[in-house]
């Protein structure tokens, strides 16, 4: 018998299973299918097929997918790097927004009525989730997944709706606790209710038998949008100038707009050959890409808690990431893997070519990735309950509020 009744508010959900839009979201939700009875307000897509009504593969999540626009323009939200990222390709879509935001809220208000608890998804649909728990006098959780607490920090409009979010939100969660504790820091008066959750791995990763390649060659593996934010240029370079270039091949799984830059940019420097561009894999394929890699990079200028990272080190690969804050208690240097600087193409090729050149070494930072996800970072089950924990806290905060008022 399901324990709670949850509303979860996101404005990246898979909606098919071709979709790449918030697939850790979807691993959060069927976990907690198990205890709760889930309902998903999230932006509709552009397929002509119509937007599904429930989860395929957790039959007790219904999905409420919201027609913001005619068919053809509600590419605001679904896409590669979400709505931030749109905005970006094509400023003009700003005029969908108002639309997308008012038919997200507006969903929420109808259903939260049957709800025990609203979960948002980002600082967005934290401000937007609050507003509805005012009003129907529900607890809202929030979870904040990196990008948006970044943004918080350049941009007045980012850090009036972090703001927003914070105050309507009973419980905050955090996807790494090295940002619950910069959270903290700025907002000290709801320090106590900053939690962090950490995102973990499907069993299949753990599952995988990592075994060393007989072949002389690096199979390096990188996977995410093809968008600036992500560096792939910066990867591109790395390989081009590599010592042992003509030693490695890099598969790049996933897509997006710059897929057409990178390639030129590879033809340019000719490294073509050592890049295939996968393109997009369902979920449900990607522990056999990673199987199949002797290495993880990730070149990324910016992330909040990069979930291909965790399934990497689940999956005992060694990782080749830049030094980012999300990534910086994961990622160890000379530990399980290499931290390099942003942008530098230089310091990624010579730890490309130290993985090359030391195949018993990378095949021990490997074992300490995978011993690292095992001790500290656990499966999607584990996360699974770090939330029901929280949950539950929150429905009592709030009915000894309730209850403190009636008296």
């Amino acid at each position: 018998m399901k324990t709670l009744r949850l509303l979860a508010l996101t404005t990246s959900y898979p909606l098919r299973p071709d979709s790449c839009a918030g697939l850790f979201v979807q691993s959060l939700y069927r976990h907690l299918s198990a205890t709760c009875a889930i309902e998903v307000v999230c932006p509709a897509d552009s397929n002509p097929t119509g937007p599904t009504s429930g989860d395929g593969a957790a039959s007790d999540i219904q999905i409420h997918a919201v027609r913001y626009a005619p068919r053809a323009w509600r590419t605001l939200a679904q896409g590669s790097g979400g709505v931030v990222t749109g905005l970006q390709r094509a400023p003009w879509k700003a005029f969908l927004l108002p639309g997308l935001l008012l038919g997200l809220f507006w969903r929420c208000l109808l259903l939260a009525s049957r709800a025990d608890l609203i979960h948002a998804n980002w600082s967005v649909c934290g401000a937007l989730a609050g507003a509805v728990g005012r009003l129907r006098r529900k607890p809202v959780i929030t979870t904040l997944r990196g990008s948006d607490v970044a943004r918080s920090t350049r941009s007045w409009v980012d850090r009036m709706i972090l703001d927003l979010a914070m105050r309507n939100s009973r419980i905050v969660i955090c996807v790494s606790e090295a940002m619950a504790e910069n959270l903290r820091a700025q907002y000290p008066q709801r320090s106590a209710d900053i939690h962090a959750c950490l995102n973990g791995a499907d069993d299949a990763f753990f599952q995988i038998d990592r075994k060393i390649s007989a072949d002389a060659g690096l199979r390096v593996l990188a996977v995410g949008n093809l968008i600036r934010l992500k560096g792939f240029d910066v990867l591109v370079e790395a390989v081009a100038r590599a010592r042992h270039r003509d030693r490695m091949h890099v598969w790049v799984v996933g897509g997006g707009p710059e897929r057409e830059p990178l390639l030129a940019q590879a033809a340019s420097r000719g490294v073509s050959s050592c890049f295939t561009f996968v393109g997009i894999v369902p979920a449900t394929d990607m522990p056999k890409c990673f199987s199949e890699a002797d290495v993880f990079v990730l070149s990324s200028r910016s992330e909040g808690r990069p979930n291909v990272v965790v399934e990497a080190l689940a999956s005992g690969l060694p990782v080749i990431s830049t030094d980012l804050e999300g990534v910086q208690g994961m990622v160890s240097n000379g530990d399980n893997g290499w931290l390099v600087a942003v942008d530098d193409a230089d310091a990624l090729a010579a730890a490309l070519d130290q993985a090359i050149d030391n195949r018993a070494e990378l095949h021990r930072r490997g074992e300490r990735a995978r011993t690292f996800a095992q001790n500290r970072i656990g499966t999607w089950a584990d996360t699974a309950r770090c939330y029901e924990t929280l949950f539950l806290a929150a429905l009592t905060a709030d009915e000894r509020h309730r209850s403190s008022c009636v008296e």
